[in-house]
């Protein structure tokens, strides 16, 4: 409930809209907004709409948590202790879920998050209750086996939520960094924290997920400590389709995606000897150098919207192409397809650029500083060993350029110049992906748009970041795989703390995929992306809604697709408020 509230401060009365809520049984001030002095209360509560909200996106996924009470499924199997006031372990897990699927950030930052969204309407709590010491005070309750009953439990009762049919399911893994704290490097001496930093970037957590193909939601997943087994992961993969199977999910149309960094030979060779099981490898060009000599005038447009970019009106040199043959790869033929990302080739190529000119810029002014050096041999070996060097910071290979040093009356000069028949090897390859599978029956846009929103095409996992200067949580424009976005940001480092966040961020995939899994089925055709980003502007704010002059908070203006979407999920918008249909 919203109500004028004033304050004497120094004599002076001040004015402000304070709203209550009733948390935990008790009333409590849930949000105060600042109106001014007397004179200005009019004139401000004229024009309306104080303290708006985020509304949709919080309150669609706490709908579908209805059907799934991931709280409590995780109170029944770690009861809450009798002396603890606030939310419960499961409480805080669902609330991290909430805040991952919808716009990620740091457990420092929780709090201030659900500050501009309107989840006291929706599921009150105490704010500062989202602190950090609280959420490690509880997840540190939570053991491995009490993790692996957790994910049984929930991974089960997916299962039962979805309809009854044969599903096809996609089994895909990849490596994920912990970024170091950086309050670890406080007070440390440099040679310590170069060292350190050095070890942890090294550290990398592996994630294997199975999900079911047309929606991505995940039926189970196991990480690994160190990354994804480069070799003998066909055995965990027989681990992962053993537990999907125990939870009455029918194994029988399985692919499995292999990254780049993944040993492709003793894995395939195991699935060719296997019904129901396919692969789709992914490859660089240098796999396979002959296909990327194919012209691209023998390329075609890809069907479906990602060869268009997912925009219907592409031009012609922004279209994803692709060519389709047959190769013999681990001693078979394969079907080939080779897809060409023109926006991919460009931004490769310019990136090359830069670089070319940052190694021609201090190549000269390195040969011109040791111009007049009396060793000269000397000079000329600093001077090649500076430029390995510098290209193995920049990930480019030295034979791009030639040195030719002219000597003469005691001083020499760089001669510095591309290796152009070099280049042109290194730019043939940009934009281009080699995928190699036995799935004879898919469509080709089948195979790219799967390796696509599973990130095997995707950036690294390591580099990508949501930024977005309009929003200060989450990005309304995110390009990110789906399974990207739900890894990373990773806001953690200590094990202990990533194995119970990464449930949290499968949790969250599944919401998203079930949401979008949902409004399929009522023939909405929208992509987790889209979908909160057209909830996350479903707002409420406080108007003055009656004669009296009575505050309430209330939607604001709903758009066709907000309505459609909520209507899905059973409800309907009335006098600013959701109402369940009838």
């Amino acid at each position: 409930m919203a109500h004028l509230y004033k304050k004497l401060k120094k004599g002076h009365e001040y004015f402000y809209i304070r709203e209550t809520q009733r948390v935990y049984g008790k009333p409590t001030t849930i949000n105060q907004v600042y109106l001014g002095t007397a004179d200005k209360v009019e004139a401000a509560l004229g024009k309306g709409g104080f303290s708006p909200k985020e509304f949709g996106s919080v309150f669609a996924l706490n709908e579908l948590d209805r059907a799934v009470d991931l709280a409590g499924m995780i109170n029944e199997i770690l009861p809450p202790k009798k002396r603890v006031r606030g939310p419960s372990l499961g409480e805080l897990v669902f609330y991290a879920a909430l805040n991952r699927a919808i716009a990620p950030t740091s457990k420092r930052q929780l709090a201030n998050w659900y500050e501009t969204t309107d989840i006291q309407r929706i599921r009150p709590l105490r704010l500062e209750s989202l602190n950090s010491q609280n959420f490690w005070n509880h997840w540190d309750r939570i053991s491995d086996s009490d993790l692996e009953k957790i994910k049984t439990a929930f991974f089960k009762k997916i299962h039962t939520l979805l309809p009854a049919q044969k599903h096809r399911l996609i089994i895909e893994a990849a490596d994920i960094s912990a970024p170091p704290k950086p309050s670890v490097f406080a007070d440390m001496p440099q040679p310590d924290q170069d060292f350190l930093a050095e070890h942890l970037a090294q550290q990398k957590l592996g994630l294997a997920l199975i999900t079911e193909w047309s929606h991505g939601i995940p039926f189970y997943y196991q990480n690994f400590s160190g990354g994804v087994p480069v070799n003998g992961f066909y055995d965990h993969m027989e681990h992962l389709l053993g537990k999907v199977s125990s939870l009455g999910v029918a194994v029988e149309d399985v692919t499995l995606l292999v990254n780049q960094e993944m040993d492709a030979a003793p894995i395939i060779e195991q699935i060719d000897g296997k019904d129901g099981l396919h692969f789709i490898v992914s490859r660089a060009p240098d796999f396979a150098p002959e296909l990327t000599e194919i012209s691209l005038k023998d390329f075609r447009p890809l069907p479906g919207k990602r060869g268009a970019q997912l925009s219907p009106v592409a031009k012609e040199d922004e279209k994803i192409l692709y060519y389709e043959t047959h190769e013999t790869f681990w001693n078979r033929p394969r079907r080939a397809v080779i897809t060409f990302d023109p926006k991919s080739f460009h931004k490769s190529y310019q990136d090359l650029g830069k670089k070319v000119q940052r190694v021609r810029k201090e190549m000269m002014a390195l040969s011109q500083r040791h111009a007049q050096e009396a060793n000269q041999a000397n000079a000329v070996d600093s001077i090649k060993t500076h430029l390995a060097e510098l290209c193995l910071r920049l990930k480019i290979s030295p034979d791009l350029f030639q040195l030719n040093f002219v000597t003469g009356k005691g001083q020499f000069r760089l001669e510095f110049q591309l290796d152009h028949r070099q280049m042109s090897g290194v730019v043939r390859h940009f934009g281009k992906n080699i995928l190699i599978t036995d799935c004879e029956d898919w469509g080709v846009e089948e195979i790219y748009d799967t390796c696509v929103t599973r990130a095997v095409l995707g950036p690294d996992l390591g580099d990508a970041k949501a930024a977005n200067a309009n929003r200060p949580y989450g990005n309304s424009k995110d390009n990110r795989s789906l399974f990207q976005k739900a890894l990373l940001p990773l806001y953690h480092w200590t094990d202990s703390k990533i194995r119970v966040h990464l449930f949290v961020c499968v949790a969250a995939l599944t919401y998203l995929t079930l949401l979008c899994q949902r409004l399929a089925a009522a023939g909405i055709k929208m992509t987790p992306n889209e979908a909160m980003e057209e909830l996350r502007e479903l707002r409420t704010a406080i108007y003055v809604k009656d004669l009296e002059g009575k505050l309430r908070r209330v939607l604001e203006e709903v758009n066709d697709q907000q309505a459609a979407i909520l209507k899905t999920l059973g409800y309907v918008v009335e006098d600013g408020k959701v109402t369940p249909l009838t």
